[in-house]
Order: C-alpha cells, then sequence, then structure tokens
C-alpha cells in the first residue's frame, strides 16, 4: 500500500488580505487618547494561531515607561492535550521576554486567576509611586483580534449576575470601547474597559494564509473566506497533523474527496460548499491553525519571524504627514475663506 504523503505547500488562493473596519480604525483612535489613563495592557490571542491573532497595532499603543503587557491565550481547553506545543510556545514566549498565561475565559479559576495578576501588577506600580494612590483607580485595557474572547473574560471577571460585555460566536460583536467596568472588591479599585476586536489593515498582512488561520478561528466574518477554501486549509493543516483524528476513511490531500466523505444528511448531492461550512462547524481540538508553529523549536525563531514582519508608521511620522496635510488645508482657507467658510 501506498504512503500517505501530505501536502508541505498551500495553494495561493486569490483571497482578501484584511477584514479591517471603520469601527476598528475609530477604536484605535479612542485607544490613543486612553493612553495617559492605562496602567496595563492585556493583550489576548488565541492559543490555536498565536502568529496569526497577534497585533503589531497594539505594540504601538505601549509606552513601556508607564504600561505594562500580558499577554493572555485563550481557548486552551481546545488544546489541552496538546503537550507538545505548549511547551514549544512557552520557550518562543520566552524567547522574546513576554509575560504570558493561558486560560479558558469561560472558567472562573482562569479569570481568578488574571485577578490575582492584575492585582500583582497594581501592587508593583503602587510600590514603585511609594504608595502614591492612583486618582482614577488602576486602568486595564482588554485588547485583542476580533473573537479571541475578550468579552467573554470580562464577563467572567465580573462574576456572577447579568452579562457587561456583549458575547458571540461571530467575529465583530463587540463594537465601540465601553467604559469602565470594576472588577474585584470595591476597595481593589480595578477598572476594565473593553474594546471592538481590531484587525490588521491590508498593508500589514504579507501572507494570505494569516486570513485563513483567522477565518478557522472565527476572528473573521464567516462570509469573507470560501468555505471551500477554508475547509482545504483545514484538510492541509490536519494532515500535517494528525488525520485520522479530524475526518473519516483514509487520508487524502483532495478536498472535493473529503467532503463528499463529511456531507451532512438532508443537504443536496455533491454541495461542496454546505459540506464545507459542516465539516468546519465540527470540533478540531488539539488542531494548530498556524503552520511555523509546527516546527521544532531549533527550526523556527519567534523573534526571528518578528523581525521579519511588516511593522506600522511610527506615530510621529503619521503625525507629520498629517501636519503637512493640515498647513496645505490652512492654505487653502487663505486663498479661498468664502469657499472654506461654507463647509
Amino acid at each position: 500500500m501506498k504512503k500517505f504523503i501530505p501536502r508541505f505547500d498551500f495553494p495561493d488562493y486569490n483571497i482578501p488580505r484584511t477584514d479591517f473596519k471603520g469601527h476598528q480604525l475609530k477604536a484605535l483612535k479612542k485607544f490613543d487618547s486612553l493612553r495617559p489613563q492605562l496602567n496595563l495592557i492585556l493583550e489576548l490571542r488565541d492559543v490555536r494561531a498565536p502568529l496569526s491573532t497577534r497585533n503589531v497595532l497594539i505594540d504601538q499603543l505601549i509606552d513601556p515607561r508607564i504600561h505594562q503587557r500580558l499577554v493572555i491565550y485563550t481557548k486552551r481547553d481546545l488544546v489541552a492535550d496538546n503537550t507538545h506545543y505548549l511547551l514549544k510556545l512557552s520557550h518562543w514566549q520566552q524567547e522574546i521576554d513576554e509575560d504570558f498565561i493561558l486560560i479558558d475565559a469561560k472558567r472562573r479559576q482562569s479569570a481568578r486567576h488574571v485577578l490575582d495578576i492584575i492585582k500583582s501588577y497594581k501592587r508593583q506600580l503602587e510600590v514603585r509611586s511609594q504608595g502614591l494612590a492612583l486618582p482614577t483607580g488602576y486602568k486595564v485595557l482588554v485588547a485583542g483580534m476580533p473573537n479571541v474572547g475578550k468579552s467573554t473574560l470580562i464577563n467572567t471577571l465580573r462574576g456572577a449576575g447579568s452579562k457587561v460585555a456583549r458575547t458571540g460566536a461571530e467575529a465583530g460583536v463587540t463594537r465601540s470601547t465601553s467604559e469602565t467596568i470594576r472588577i474585584g472588591e470595591p476597595h481593589d479599585n480595578i477598572y476594565l474597559i473593553d474594546t471592538p476586536g481590531i484587525g490588521l489593515p491590508g498593508r500589514l498582512v504579507n501572507e494570505r494564509q494569516r486570513m485563513l488561520s483567522l477565518s478557522l478561528c472565527g476572528c473573521v466574518k464567516t462570509n469573507l473566506v470560501d468555505p471551500v477554501v477554508q475547509a482545504d486549509y483545514l484538510l492541509y493543516l490536519a494532515n500535517l497533523q494528525e488525520p485520522h483524528k479530524h475526518y473519516p476513511g483514509a487520508p487524502t490531500n483532495d478536498v472535493y474527496k473529503l467532503l463528499r466523505r463529511v456531507q451532512p444528511r438532508g443537504a443536496p448531492r455533491d454541495n461542496a460548499t454546505a459540506a464545507a461550512v459542516h465539516w468546519l462547524r465540527q470540533s478540531h481540538r488539539g488542531l494548530i491553525y498556524d503552520r511555523e508553529l509546527l516546527l521544532d523549536t531549533d527550526s523556527f525563531s519567534l523573534r526571528g519571524y518578528l523581525s521579519r514582519q511588516p511593522q506600522p508608521e511610527p506615530q510621529a511620522k503619521q503625525q507629520s504627514r498629517v501636519t503637512a496635510h493640515d498647513r496645505r488645508l490652512q492654505n487653502v482657507h487663505q486663498l479661498f475663506p468664502k469657499l472654506s467658510g461654507t463647509q
């Protein structure tokens, strides 16, 4: 019998590179205005796709002189049995010296652990400031890509009672930056700020594969990428990991052959789209969606990877361009005062 050989390359399908929307740009501007008040940034990422759900725009918000950052990997329960991968992830995080934890955002125990860490950061700040009180409390911004579990974590931290942050399976449920939400005991004086999920503009995405990983994580709208293409990428990843766990029958690289096997009952025959949607909705516990992280720690360096990624323009350069634009507008207003006065 011929030995099955999985694909090691994936086709470069013509799919969108971004799902960046207007409300996300508005949220970024709101973040910037809140920066002086913030003490801690909680950046949530999906543990199944740490590279794809990392957002370099959040890096720009952080001033190490006044902000601390904790990376929270959510959905740990979906990879809990993949101990080899979790050890590799820990190695890569230590390589770039980032504080991080792994949680299941729905579990109270995880929320208590996060709250204890927040309190620890707060105590460190109080020691550095020699016990001076924080007039507006200890402010914590909860940020990350869409649908990585920000609002779920906030509701769990808040504890019993009605939800204070909207949640949903679809990306983009939270559309605006919230007012402060108090957590812990009243004397803790700790306030969270929930935010919309922020994606990356297309100019900061250099690989279409990132959009496929985000689709599998539910971080972009389900109709943005063709379900058959998503299913083909999931098949590609499953074959590189554990194909026998994620679809019936012998291993195959043919997505249409797979979709005929997983066709849901009652669906029109040979309807590839319906079969793809059905298969994508099934649980695929243990699968990693960033293919680079299937390598071992000797073959992949997170520090090296990050150094090669596109970076947003420094804020000073953005400001200089805005200022130059404003000067041009001022010249127009001086030349045509009546025209500018009617706008």
